[in-house]
């Protein structure tokens, strides 16, 4: 089991797992990770950064996920969300899904990284991270090992 330091991440939002999350074995369905993530994505913007994904689109271009420890549809667990890198056109966000399991032991039972593009719909074409998003998420997250290119 990894350690990860929790109290690195400003931000988290507890999942609210559905019934129909879980497989065959009664854990919540791998693929599920995803909808998690991409709800405390637009979560995390919002709250970091006020994103208005209307004025500045992304577009997901990369998810990696490590699947630790099988999370069951009571369990309370959060996804913790931070931004780890900023380039020209990209930034990379980590996240961590923690909790309870069923035993009340804390636990990790995810942690994944995805890198998100700027994106102009109506060019259809990458651009460059605006200068305001840019600032809004540095100082929201403050990480002294958070990279710039």
């Amino acid at each position: 089991m990894p350690s990860i330091d929790l109290s690195l991440f400003k931000f988290s939002y507890q999942i609210h797992a559905r019934w129909s999350d879980m497989d065959e074995l009664h854990h919540i369905n791998n693929a599920v990770y995803l909808s998690y993530l991409e709800d405390a994505r637009g979560r995390y913007l919002h709250y970091a950064a006020h994103w208005d994904w209307m004025v500045d689109g992304i577009i997901l271009a990369n998810v990696n996920i490590n699947y630790h420890s099988p999370m069951h549809f009571l369990n309370e667990a959060k996804v913790y969300v931070r931004c780890a890198k900023l380039g020209n056109k990209s930034f990379d966000l980590e996240y961590v899904i923690a909790g309870l399991d069923n035993q009340k032991e804390n636990v990790i039972f995810s942690s994944a990284q995805t890198t998100q593009v700027m994106f102009d719909y109506t060019t259809n074409q990458s651009v460059g991270i605006p200068d305001p998003l840019r600032e809004k998420l540095l100082a929201f997250d403050r990480q002294d090992k958070m990279i710039q290119a």
